[in-house]
């Protein structure tokens, strides 16, 4: 059966999944994540330095290492807030040295194969908003009868927010003005569809304290938040549980966008995806390059 390797370069984790299509559907069979922190190596000019580039280089090189000894045809990589720098062509020049065709993604780009890759978890809803706190940036999705009707990204992710306080408004504001600029955002009691790291993280503890499953009260959210804000130990524990290490000192920062947007929205639940942008990104690349499924 024919596999597809797809590397996903953030700003906080860089990521290899191997996968084949079951029935039209993506299925990993392989999985790495790797935490390279490549936005910390970017300047307050824009510029991301040798030695990020360098690190995204080497991870990149063990993907391809991987890739080589499965004997993988198609390998696509796709760059997302990291290529959002000024010098954006010497992280794409290095990277294209590693046999993986290389996408730097526009925000607009980013937040569509976010919801794209969305759909194979959740394909019932037709009407919401969908969204993805990543590490350096976060996506929002307008979709209406399972179109999208708009796609934004703005630069603050929970990599970003761990450097300012928890209870910062920057988040709220960064909202408000996407709601301001984009008309398709101006709208309350939106069915939530949460994508991304940070989501799956939070809905992980939540199940583990109230056996929530795939779908989580915006209510219940903001109990574990607080219980988190409050150390209270049983939180703490699902949190030291069921969190990736290396996610963990962001995790209450990304959980404070995630509020902001429930509450902005006015929204009851979150819908959880375990899909997202890496199946989207695999869907574009197979339809662009007519790859016989």
């Amino acid at each position: 059966m024919t596999q597809y390797a797809v590397a996903d370069i953030g700003s906080n984790t860089m990521v290899l999944v191997i996968y084949e299509l079951h029935d039209g559907l993506p299925v990993q069979i392989y999985h790495e994540s790797t935490p390279a922190h490549l936005i910390e190596h970017v300047n307050d000019q824009g510029q991301m330095s040798l030695q990020g580039i360098q690190k995204a280089y080497e991870v990149l090189k063990t993907y391809q290492q991987i890739c080589d000894e499965n004997n993988i045809s198609f390998r696509w990589a796709d760059i997302t807030e990291p290529c959002r720098i000024q010098n954006q062509k010497t992280l794409v020049e290095a990277l294209s040295g590693c046999s993986f065709e290389i996408y730097p993604l526009t925000g607009y780009e980013e937040a569509s194969c976010d919801y794209i890759g969305s759909k194979n978890s959740w394909s019932e809803p037709k009407d919401g908003i969908a969204f993805d706190v990543g590490g350096g940036s976060t996506e929002l999705i307008a979709f209406q009868n399972g179109e999208i009707l708009d796609a934004l990204s703005f630069h603050l992710g929970c990599v970003r927010l761990a450097h300012l306080p928890l209870d910062t408004q920057e988040c709220r504001e960064q909202l408000l003005i996407a709601q301001k600029d984009h008309p398709a955002f101006q709208t309350s009691s939106a069915q939530l569809i949460g994508i991304g790291g940070t989501m799956r993280a939070a809905g992980l503890v939540a199940d583990a304290l109230y056996h929530t499953g795939n779908t989580v009260s915006c209510c219940t959210l903001q109990q574990l938040y607080t219980d988190l804000v409050n150390n209270d130990p049983t939180a703490l524990e699902a949190m030291l549980q069921n969190v990736r290490e290396s996610r963990q000192p962001v995790f209450l920062p990304g959980m404070h966008m995630i509020l902001e947007i429930c509450t902005l929205f006015a929204a009851k639940t979150i819908l959880i995806s375990d899909s997202g942008i890496r199946e989207g990104f695999l869907q574009m690349c197979i339809d662009k390059h007519k790859v016989i499924k």
